[in-house]
C-alpha cells in the first residue's frame, strides 16, 4: 500500500509543477483499435484486442511538455470465448527525442487468464505500472503518410506481489492508411518474469479521430 501512495504522489507532483506554466491542447487525439494476436508457443491460444484511448498534449510555446492518455483495453481469448483480460489506466508520458518516447502509467487490471503456467487460468485483480519505451523511424520523409518501423519495450510491476511481472519486447511497422486509419503488423515477446515465455504475431486496425 505504501508503494501505491508514493507512486501516486510522484505522478500528481510531475503534473502540478507544470501547470503554472502551459496549457492543454484543445483537441484530444481519439484512438479505436481493434487487433489479433496468436501465440506461436502454445497451440489454441489466439486474443481479439479492443483498445479505447484518448491522448492529451500539455504545452509550453508550443512544444509539447508530456502526454496524459486515459485508455481501456479488453482481450478477449478466442477458443474459450471468455474476456481474458480487462484493464483500465492512465499513462503520463513524452517525446524525448521526435523518434524515442517514454511514458509511464498506472492500471487496473481485471482478468482470467494463464498467467504462471500454460492452460491454467487464473481469476484475479491487481494494479499494475507499466514503463514504456518506444522508439520509431519514419520509412519515407516525403510522403505526407509514411510508413514507420518501431520497437517497444514494455516493463509491468504490480504493486500486490511487490516485484516485476513481465517484460515485453515489440518490434514491427506501422502503415498509415490515410489520415485517421493505420495498420499495424508486429512480432512480441513476452517474457513472464520467473515463469513462461511467449513469441506471438500480432496485427492491427486503428481508427483516429
Amino acid at each position: 500500500m505504501k508503494l501505491k501512495v508514493i507512486y501516486l504522489s510522484s505522478l500528481i507532483l510531475l503534473l502540478s509543477g507544470h501547470c503554472v506554466f502551459a496549457d492543454w491542447n484543445s483537441r484530444p487525439v481519439i484512438r479505436l483499435m481493434q487487433g489479433y494476436r496468436n501465440d506461436f508457443r502454445e497451440d489454441n491460444h489466439e486474443l481479439y484486442i479492443s483498445r479505447f484511448s484518448f491522448t492529451m498534449d500539455y504545452f509550453s510555446e508550443k512544444k509539447s511538455l508530456f502526454k496524459i492518455t486515459p485508455f481501456f483495453e479488453l482481450r478477449r481469448n478466442i477458443q474459450r470465448e471468455q474476456w481474458e483480460r480487462k484493464e483500465a489506466g492512465i499513462e503520463i508520458g513524452m517525446d524525448i527525442f521526435k523518434w524515442l518516447y517514454l511514458g509511464e502509467s498506472i492500471q487496473k487490471i481485471w482478468a482470467q487468464e494463464d498467467c504462471l503456467y500454460r492452460q491454467v487460468y487464473e481469476k484475479r485483480d491487481h494494479l499494475e505500472a507499466e514503463t514504456r519505451l518506444y522508439l520509431s523511424h519514419n520509412l519515407s520523409s516525403t510522403k505526407p503518410y509514411s510508413p514507420k518501423v518501431f520497437v517497444l519495450n514494455e516493463f509491468a510491476y504490480e504493486f500486490d506481489k511487490g516485484a516485476a511481472v513481465r517484460n515485453e519486447l515489440a518490434a514491427g511497422i506501422i502503415i498509415p492508411l490515410n489520415r485517421y486509419l493505420e495498420t499495424q503488423l508486429n512480432w512480441r515477446h513476452i517474457d513472464r518474469i520467473r515463469y513462461y515465455d511467449s513469441d506471438t504475431a500480432e496485427a492491427s486496425v486503428t481508427l483516429i479521430f
